[in-house]
């Protein structure tokens, strides 16, 4: 056996390894890219504060007053602020105070890198052999 045929055996091996793994990963990521992508803002009014939780006040589409208790990153509000908060149109009476934006895209990212990964070493185990 040579060395390119030892490097094409580990290549397929690690491709067996990483591509189903990065193909998933990329569905999960983009599931949930796509759940994230039906968030919208509204302005919330901050009702009351309590040991660093904040309960707020929104207004959902059909006019119904919503509130919950959110936990705000730094600075923490006043009574009175408004604040941007995300709701999904399923859960109207669930805020999140992050930006949905960012939803996924670590996954993404990860699934990305192993499937070309797993690509490359396939492409490896089919050529090394020929040389």
């Amino acid at each position: 056996m040579s060395l390119h045929d030892a490097i094409a055996v580990a290549a397929e091996a690690l491709a067996w390894l990483t591509v189903p793994l990065g193909i998933v990963m990329l569905g999960i990521s983009l599931a949930r890219r796509s759940w994230s992508r039906q968030y919208r803002s509204v302005k919330g009014v901050v009702s009351g504060v309590h040991r660093g939780d904040a309960t707020v006040r929104w207004f959902s589409d059909g006019g119904e007053v919503h509130e919950a208790v959110v936990d705000f990153e730094a600075p923490p509000p006043a009574e009175g602020d408004a604040r941007t908060i995300w709701v999904h149109p399923s859960r109207p009476d669930e805020a999140r105070t992050d930006d949905p934006a960012h939803d996924g895209r670590v996954l993404l990212t990860l699934g990305a890198v192993l499937t070309s990964v797993g690509v490359l070493g396939l492409v490896l185990s089919f050529v090394l052999p020929l040389l």
